[in-house]
């Protein structure tokens, strides 16, 4: 699925959001590596597929990837069709924040009207051509919300672990849903209790104009906004990665970091449902053990046909 529209198409994947480390049991000699370069007992490495998922949204000079320079090894070979200077490389983990606004900001700076897509590389996803569906909905759809930013939250039928939940409202006007509170990792009953009421699984999967991105980011610390600008540029001219050093954060306060996220209240967005999509968002190592289980012991997702095909399987149509 490739996607069309009349304004150009950009994407981030997030690689850098370090996640558990995973390790398959076989073959016995596998070392331990953050779980977005593992596979899962697949072919590509879920790094590999959220890359196969920005390519059909942008065209590799439109696509920026953020990581962590202790993971060179893991994922330099596969960056091998994006450009060096859409590379944005941390120092640290903690500097995964400032590395995904140089990215956008760099993408705002080249394509102010474009569309960007943020993918999470950490994340499984079962029934791949509905993502597909969701995203190239929500991208039409775009132009009809105000806050100019969509988040794809998950509904599946079996019950996320250790997920985020966005708690939802239907919004006033418009498409979609609007986000009165987010819930972070809320033991089992509590999950269960929320999605009772409507509650999703935040994705991490955005879909946004640049320049939305540009001015939250702008708005919350503008001396590092320069900072970021300068670097991206650099690296830009002399076609090299752009290395995000965490000395940046010297001297920022904690609470404007916080505020660099791209959730709310500080950035507005509105959420659209995706149904039975079989998501996982990986964060821990007993999200990632099922996943791998569930994997090993069946070769259709849990919401196949024997063609590996659900045809009940959607994007919630009354939400887009």
């Amino acid at each position: 699925m490739t996607f069309s529209s009349s304004k150009p198409h950009s994407c981030i994947v997030i690689a850098d959001d370090h996640g558990p480390d995973w390790a398959p049991a076989v073959p016995g000699n596998a070392q331990p590596r953050p779980v977005q370069y593992s596979r899962l007992g697949t072919s590509p490495t879920l790094l590999q597929k959220a890359l196969i998922r920005a390519s059909r949204i942008a065209r590799p000079s439109r696509i920026a990837v953020t990581l962590l320079e202790e993971d060179r090894d893991f994922w330099e070979s596969s960056l091998w069709f994006v450009p060096p200077a859409n590379r944005f490389v941390s120092d640290n983990r903690a500097t995964s924040e400032l590395s995904r606004a140089a990215a956008l900001l760099s993408m705002a700076d080249k394509w102010p009207s474009s569309i960007v897509t943020i993918l999470p590389a950490r994340c499984y996803v079962e029934q791949e051509w509905i993502l597909g569906a969701a995203l190239k909905e929500a991208m039409h759809c775009l132009p009809g919300v105000r806050e100019g930013v969509i988040a794809l939250g998950m509904r599946d039928m079996q019950e996320g672990i250790d997920e985020d939940y966005f708690v939802v409202a239907r919004a006033h006007c418009g498409p979609g849903f609007t986000i009165q509170g987010i819930a972070r990792r809320p033991v089992p009953w509590v999950a269960r209790s929320l999605q009772s009421q409507g509650a999703m699984v935040a994705s991490g999967i955005m879909i946004g104009y640049a320049g939305a991105f540009a001015a939250h980011i702008t708005a919350q610390w503008p001396g590092l906004t320069l900072k970021l600008n300068r670097l991206a540029a650099a690296a830009a001219a002399v076609a090299e990665e752009c290395e995000v050093p965490s000395s940046l954060q010297r001297g920022v306060p904690n609470t404007i970091l916080r505020t660099l996220r791209c959730h709310p209240p500080s950035l507005a967005q509105r959420v659209f449902r995706v149904s039975h999509c079989g998501w996982s968002s990986l964060k821990s190592p007993r999200a990632v053990s099922r996943v791998s289980t569930f994997i090993a012991n069946t070769t259709d997702g849990p919401y196949s046909d024997k063609n590996g095909i659900n045809p009940s399987a959607r994007v919630a149509a009354e939400d887009l």
